[in-house]
């Protein structure tokens, strides 16, 4: 933790040293931009453009190319004595002793070697004259070896008694290489160098032609020096203003801050605590200051929402068991035990409710009226949940009270849709299907109000019996019902659902559908009323997969065995 809180200042450190050694490395480029294109360039194309007349060379180191490696040549050079004032007149004497190639013109007025010689220094001299150059030098190059014929230094002057003769060529480059204007170093000086070279009788003559720039260079080099040192010592100082500036006002507060988060935990029960809410409270404008508000802030949305989950969580959890009470309590009110008569041979009876939620709308009931009479019942009311549940109850007991008084079965119709619309505030209504068996002779007289065909089956196979419908349970007072009646013979079998058979919907939003239901029914024709509704609820399930069961189901099957 501690190293990563340092990295912050560590790596801005960095970033202010690479951000300096890009100006550093910036610097010198334009440093040597500006270098060469204020100082280098002027001499080059100074050098470059510089055209030299070989022909007023050429003639007279024609001549000197004759006495290059004579034997003459060679004994004059060696009676020079450096050390002597006059060592030199023996080599002028001989100098003077040789003819010029001009001596057969009287125009030109020379007579002998040494007035040549004197002429090719003053044309040496024109030339540097020219473009101002600090050297220039002729070499004659015969045989392998290098003679120095003439040598101009500013402001020295040659001296042809001692630098006159064999020596090594001017730079230790080829001058092919050097036939463009080249910057060189030799030992400690930068020479600017360009050197013409062209052909002469027997070798080659060259005329080197050089600004010294070694000064130029030195100065330049020592102020770049000296700015990149300037920036060095910069960047340090500035490393540390921001070590410190960063320590003070970023890494120590974001340092507070995430302690006052770390710290900022739940306790052994989950629930977060008021008094762990940070403290550290920065008074700036920046985003410091708004993170470390922004943080408190959140803590305490935190804590107040925990509080509020906690609230809830208890709520849910009443709410649960009140929910699981009021399953158990429809549970107990729906007759549950099968067979629900087992001395009676005449019939048997199979229902089954699975609610969508934890109490559901759907009802069913069957009961004696009296020993040769069954009531049955199935009914869908149009809520759901908890307030379902009540108006299920209230009207399963209205309809139960009224077929114990010996009611017919429209008139139970009737009266139940009396007594609910009487005060019926939430306007919910519920669709039912009664019948009234006489367990002698097989007759059902029913009345329908407002739902689902009851499917019959007769001859081994069940189909729809489209009876006639009435209106709903509680939906306008003065209602007056009809019966109907059906016969059962010995084995047939009746079918009571409510729409949350045909209804139930797959995952593509397809309805399961009566005729699914009818081929379902046919399929377990043959098997018990509980296998029946067993196989159907099977079938439906398979069919709406991983699909929400949406509405409630309920079904009901008696076989009538006479």
């Amino acid at each position: 933790m501690k190293k990563r809180r340092l990295s912050l200042a560590e790596n801005v450190n960095l970033l202010i040293i690479a951000i300096t050694l890009g100006v550093s490395l910036v610097m010198m480029a334009v440093n040597a931009f500006t270098y060469r294109r204020a100082i280098l360039d002027p001499y080059t194309w100074k050098l470059r453009t510089l055209e030299v007349q070989t022909g007023e060379f050429v003639p007279c180191m024609d001549c000197f190319m004759q006495y290059m490696g004579t034997e003459d040549l060679r004994q004059a050079v060696a009676s020079i004595d450096p050390e002597s004032s006059n060592g030199n007149t023996a080599f002028i004497e001989w100098m003077e002793a040789q003819p010029s190639y001009t001596a057969d013109d009287p125009e030109y007025g020379r007579s002998n070697l040494f007035l040549d010689w004197i002429s090719l220094e003053l044309s040496l001299e024109e030339l540097m004259e020219k473009i101002d150059l600090d050297e220039s030098c002729i070499e004659l190059a015969k045989d392998g070896s290098v003679y120095r014929l003439a040598h101009e230094q500013k402001p020295e002057r040659f001296t042809p008694d001692v630098e006159f003769g064999l020596e090594e060529t001017y730079l230790p480059l080829p001058p092919s290489e050097l036939a463009s204007p080249t910057l060189v170093n030799l030992e400690d000086e930068y020479l600017l160098t360009r050197c013409v070279s062209f052909p002469l009788e027997g070798g080659e003559g060259r005329i080197w032609l050089t600004y010294n720039m070694t000064e130029a260079i030195t100065d330049h080099r020592g102020f770049l020096l000296r700015s990149i040192l300037y920036v060095v010592v910069l960047t340090l100082a500035a490393s540390l203003v921001s070590i410190h500036l960063l320590r003070r006002y970023v890494t120590n507060p974001i340092r507070s801050l995430a302690q006052a988060a770390t710290e900022f935990e739940p306790g052994e029960d989950g629930s977060y605590s008021a008094d762990k809410i940070s403290r550290v409270e920065l008074r700036s404008d920046n985003e410091l200051g708004d993170l470390s508000r922004e943080i408190r802030s959140m803590q305490t949305r935190i804590v107040e929402n925990t509080d509020k989950l906690t609230r809830m969580a208890a709520e849910k959890e009443r709410i649960h068991t009140e929910l699981t009470m009021a399953t158990r309590i429809q549970e107990g009110m729906l007759p549950n035990s099968f067979p629900p008569y087992p001395n009676r041979m005449e019939f048997d009876l199979f229902a089954s409710m699975t609610p969508a939620k934890e109490v559901g709308g759907d009802f069913y009931d069957f009961f004696l009226i009296d020993d040769d009479h069954l009531a049955l019942v199935i009914a869908d009311v149009s809520g759901k949940g908890v307030p379902g549940a009540l108006f299920m109850m209230v009207s399963k007991t209205i309809l139960k009270n009224s077929a114990m008084a010996g009611k017919s079965a429209a008139e139970i119709l009737s009266m139940t849709n009396e007594l609910i619309c009487s005060n019926n505030k939430m306007e919910m209504f519920v669709t039912v299907w009664l019948g009234i068996l006489e367990i002698s002779t097989g007759v059902i007289t029913a009345a329908n109000a407002g739902h689902e065909y009851p499917a019959l089956m007769k001859n081994g196979r069940f189909e729809l019996y489209k009876d006639k419908h009435g209106f709903v349970i509680g939906g306008l007072e003065g209602m007056r019902y009809r019966e109907y009646t059906m016969q059962l013979e010995k084995g047939d079998k009746l079918f009571l659902y409510t729409d949350g058979v045909p209804e139930a919907t797959d995952a593509n939003g397809e309805l399961f559908g009566t005729d699914r239901m009818i081929e379902a029914l046919n399929a377990c024709a043959a098997k018990s009323p509980k296998g029946i509704l067993i196989d159907v609820k099977r079938a439906v399930d398979a069919f709406i997969g991983s699909a929400e069961q949406f509405d409630d189901l309920t079904m009901l099957c008696i076989e009538y065995r006479g």
